[in-house]
């Protein structure tokens, strides 16, 4: 009897854990080294929210609002990329969101942010590529600081691919 009774309480502990909504993301941009060779300079000209829906999605039964903190912790997240400039630099990138999301697989949760970037070199030439910056981790209690921490790991992983670019454009 007091196990089933213990287990209850573990149980009902565990669901007052869980957010039914998570109202969105603060900006905690994690540095990313620069690399060996030094950044690229860019400037971002534009980014453009193109998601069709601006929610970021569902843990299970909990909500992920995007619309109102979505676009600035975003801006802010592409910025703090190592050779950043807010103008006059000889690369510069139009950016166009095109989806955002988390969801629930099992006992996991994925976290996914889908861009297209159109790259202007300085000889002139455009060039536009997808990224797509995904975290993949367990999903412990659907909470906004596991909903947070998996969209800052996604757009880690979103920075240093488009760091990676940015390092060969310049070095051509």
């Amino acid at each position: 009897m007091r196990t089933l009774a213990a287990s209850a309480a573990v149980c009902a502990l565990l669901a007052g854990c869980v957010a039914d909504r998570v109202q969105g993301l603060r900006a905690t941009t994690a540095p990313l080294a620069a690399p060996a060779g030094g950044a690229c300079p860019f400037t971002i000209v534009a980014i453009d929210d193109r998601r069709e829906e601006k929610g970021l999605g569902r843990l299970y039964r909990t909500r992920v609002d995007g619309e109102e903190s979505f676009p600035s912790w975003f801006a802010d997240g592409l910025k703090a990329t190592p050779g950043h400039a807010a103008q006059g630099a000889p690369v510069t990138l139009r950016v166009e969101v095109l989806r955002a999301y988390i969801h629930a697989l099992s006992t996991m949760k994925s976290a996914n942010l889908v861009v297209r970037v159109h790259m202007s070199t300085p000889d002139g030439a455009l060039r536009s590529k997808l990224y797509r910056g995904v975290d993949g981790s367990t999903n412990w209690s659907n909470s906004e600081s596991e909903v947070q921490a998996a969209f800052d790991n996604a757009m880690i992983h979103l920075r240093q691919q488009l760091q990676t670019d940015l390092a060969l454009t310049c070095r051509r």
